[in-house]
């Protein structure tokens, strides 16, 4: 960078916003018009900036010679951003963080650098730094995950994704009570590629808000489909759990199908913090007014304590598989899953054990009045002619 004056492209992202005292959180609008105040007050004349959508911008910075000038502006950034935003007399801070790419306006390749500049972001976000400085020498890594995001955005458009289905089943009586949905992917040359490998890079950008709502349609559409004694599971992850939209997206698609919204649980992760437990503890309750299912999944693995358990408006606690697959080998990993099972009960709450690997932790778990099991032992994840198919025998459909 040192020598002739270049230019900058930068994604800035507004990263943390607090809820005010109250555990309201600021409106979409009032974020979106104090983010751009506080831009408009960081750049220069010489600079341009536009909104990618209300907490992300992009800007242009024009005359940067050196990377210690770069330094200087990110700091400068970081100084219009330190104060909170104050909105009906509460403080809300406003974080951002930024990641930059040499570009030069007459001869470089926008959407080149929008993703060099996203790299760099990522990164940021990362480590928790104020920005990064995109170089070739990010690694592979970042590229190849640049290429698989610009790959989901258009599996999306193009109608790639599918849900698969795993049959959930009555514990004691063996039959098939509803299923557990997950994601999958039609790759045009990697052919079906399973949620584990794309999610968590989803996860990290936007596209796992849309990606979230089309699984809520499809998923409601589906059971739309099927008969009412079945219900589907669908994990959501903590990056949606908190939008608006969600509230939105379920309300639609029940009165559109005009399915019961009870057929459907969405399975939450570990995901309290003392930052945002009080709008955790918040959602659920609005989610449950709407009538649908809640579970608390992978339960016992995370660290909200048991004081906080009491808070959470849930309809069951789902076993980890790392304690259901070795319960019959380790007898604390056998102590964990009773005490769980005795938990959820004494809360009148249903007790369902993942990744059952055999039928002998299925008989266990049984002997354990646990109350609905998923995993190997019955079936894969299939998509849903298949389960229709298959499970249509046992008499579930």
């Amino acid at each position: 960078m040192p020598g002739a004056a270049h230019s900058i492209l930068g994604l800035v992202e507004l990263v943390n916003y607090g809820p005010d005292d109250t555990g309201n959180t600021c409106t979409q609008q009032i974020l979106h018009d104090a983010f751009g105040h506080r831009l408009n007050d960081w750049v220069r004349n010489t600079d341009q900036w536009s909104f990618l959508n209300d907490t992300r911008a992009c800007v242009i910075l024009r005359g940067i010679h050196s990377a210690s000038e770069l330094e200087l502006a990110a700091a400068e950034l970081d100084s219009v951003f330190r104060e909170p935003h104050y909105h009906l007399g509460k403080a809300l801070p406003l974080v951002v963080t930024a990641g930059f790419t040499e570009f030069h306006d007459h001869n470089s390749d926008l959407a080149q650098a929008m993703q060099e500049a996203g790299i760099a972001l990522d990164q940021a976000k990362e480590a928790e730094h104020l920005f990064e400085v995109f170089s070739p020498d990010s690694g592979s890594g970042a590229q190849a995950e640049a290429q698989l995001l610009e790959q989901m955005r258009a599996a999306l458009k193009q109608s790639q994704l599918q849900l698969f289905y795993q049959p959930r089943i009555h514990a004691r009586q063996r039959t098939v009570i509803g299923a557990e949905a997950s994601i999958h992917w039609h790759h045009c040359q990697q052919g079906i590629i399973t949620p584990d490998t794309f999610i968590e890079v989803a996860r990290k950008h936007d596209v796992i808000k849309p990606i979230t709502w089309w699984s809520v349609r499809a998923a409601v559409n589906q059971l739309a489909q099927w008969p009412g004694q079945l219900s589907v599971s669908l994990s959501i992850c903590p990056e949606v759990l908190l939008e608006d939209a969600l509230i939105t997206v379920l309300r639609d698609a029940f009165s559109v199908s005009g399915v019961t919204p009870s057929r459907l649980t969405l399975e939450i992760g570990d995901c309290i913090t003392p930052d945002n437990q009080t709008r955790v503890i918040e959602r659920l309750s609005r989610l449950h007014d709407i009538g649908v299912g809640l579970s608390l999944d992978k339960f016992g693995s995370g660290s909200s304590s048991l004081a906080l358990f009491r808070e959470l408006t849930v309809d069951e606690l789902k076993i980890d598989r790392r304690f259901v697959e070795t319960m019959l080998e380790s007898g604390k990993d056998a102590a964990v899953v009773k005490s769980i099972i005795d938990l959820a009960h004494n809360f009148s709450l249903t007790a369902v054990a993942e990744g059952v690997p055999s039928t002998a932790v299925a008989d266990r778990l049984a002997e354990l009045h646990c109350d609905t099991l998923l995993g190997p032992v019955f079936d894969t994840p299939l998509p849903a002619t298949d389960f229709e198919r298959e499970y249509r025998l046992h008499g579930a459909i």
